[in-house]
């Protein structure tokens, strides 16, 4: 797996150093309004890194380029259940910081990892599923070419109520039309 890189970003491959930050995020009371999975333990963490390791899952860090000093992670975007046999895939575990929300970061990250998965793993189709009610990934998703194919009713449990999920995909046409 390369390092995937842009102006502002810089994508690699999730490392051990980067886990305990991964880990508060799923913490963060304002990220856990939007994301399907609870807060886990570092033992479940540990657990989940080396799953995506076996797996051949690509989950990347995503790093800010401050103007002036070190690069700041910000959090991490993946593709799972990578099928060659169908060249497909699903996108998983967007999360930013509210600080860098609205500045078009998760959108430029969701972009340049499936440029990766169209170009370098040679996918036709690229899904992902989010609440109904999260406006935000909505956004981001759409505004990168994603479409949305249907709806689940109250298909997870969060916070005491049924949600809702909207199920979204591109396919490597699309992307490329874009």
């Amino acid at each position: 797996m390369r390092i995937l890189e842009s102006e502002r970003l810089i994508m690699k491959p999730v490392e051990p150093a980067d886990l305990p930050y991964l880990m508060e995020q799923r913490w963060d009371a304002d990220l856990t309004d939007h994301i399907i999975h609870n807060p886990i333990s570092s033992y479940t963490q540990q657990q989940w890194y080396e799953r995506i390791c076996r797996n051949g899952d690509v989950v990347l860090s995503i790093f800010y380029k401050h103007p002036e000093g070190e690069p700041e992670l910000l959090g991490a975007v993946g593709l799972y259940d990578i099928n060659m046999r169908h060249q497909r895939a699903t996108v998983k575990t967007m999360r930013i910081p509210t600080k860098f929300q609205g500045l078009g970061i998760a959108s430029e990250a969701l972009a340049m990892l499936i440029e990766y998965g169209f170009n370098t793993l040679n996918l036709h189709k690229i899904t992902c599923d989010t609440f109904a009610d999260n406006l935000g990934t909505i956004k981001h998703l759409e505004k990168v070419g994603l479409r949305q194919e249907g709806r689940l009713r109250k298909h997870y449990f969060h916070q005491g109520e049924y949600k809702d999920a909207l199920i979204y995909s591109i396919l490597r046409e699309d992307f490329k039309s874009k």
